[in-house]
């Protein structure tokens, strides 16, 4: 008899821990890693609005998952919420020790969004010295180092350095481009390439 409520016990208990360690329907709540994970697969399907509800949710959960602080960043970005993808990105870059290169490229764009030209110059600049063929991938491979070359360019131009933004024109993308960057006529042939560049 002993050793029968014995086992009751232990079963009661055991139903006990899986009801508490479950929400209200009984459904295992998602970790932190979990809403990440899903967060990236939103992300990469092109469901930017629904990759930013994981990764908020996940730092819900635990405020130091610092990886939903870099996935937030890309998925505001691209939801063109240039600000928001900036202060996450600050975020994650003051959290980690590493070179992030990830972060930095999509730093630089949002920079580049609020026409913050000099700084996103700095951070484009850093990441293709660092690293010249840099890819976000496996997240997303079509957004590489050429996108950062275009920041590059436009960037310069922002500040009115169109010598320097001719430059990364011809080394990234067309050798053959001459113009006169000095003349106004050449200004806004250098301008007309590099809405092309964006556009094409």
């Amino acid at each position: 008899m002993k050793k029968r409520w014995f086992l009751l016990i232990t079963v009661l208990f055991s139903s006990l821990l899986f009801v508490y360690g479950c929400g209200d329907d009984g459904v295992v709540e998602p970790t932190a890693e979990k809403l990440i994970e899903q967060g990236w697969a939103k992300f990469k399907a092109g469901n930017s609005s629904g990759a930013s509800a994981d990764f908020n949710a996940a730092l819900g959960l635990d405020a130091e998952a610092n990886e939903a602080y870099l996935g937030l960043g890309w998925a505001e970005l691209r939801q063109n919420h240039a600000g928001l993808a900036e202060n996450a990105f600050v975020t994650y870059l003051s959290k980690t020790s590493n070179s992030e290169d990830d972060a930095k490229a999509g730093l630089a764009l949002a920079y580049h969004a609020q026409k913050k030209f000099e700084d996103a110059i700095n951070l484009a600049e850093d990441v293709l010295s660092a690293d010249p063929s840099w890819s976000f991938s496996p997240h997303d491979a079509e957004i590489n180092y050429l996108d950062l070359a275009l920041v590059l360019a436009e960037s310069y131009y922002g500040i009115a350095n169109f010598s320097q933004s001719l430059l990364v024109v011809q080394q990234y993308f067309d050798p053959n481009f001459v113009v006169d960057p000095n003349t106004p006529e050449g200004k806004k042939q250098l301008a007309d390439k590099l809405e092309g560049l964006y556009t094409g």
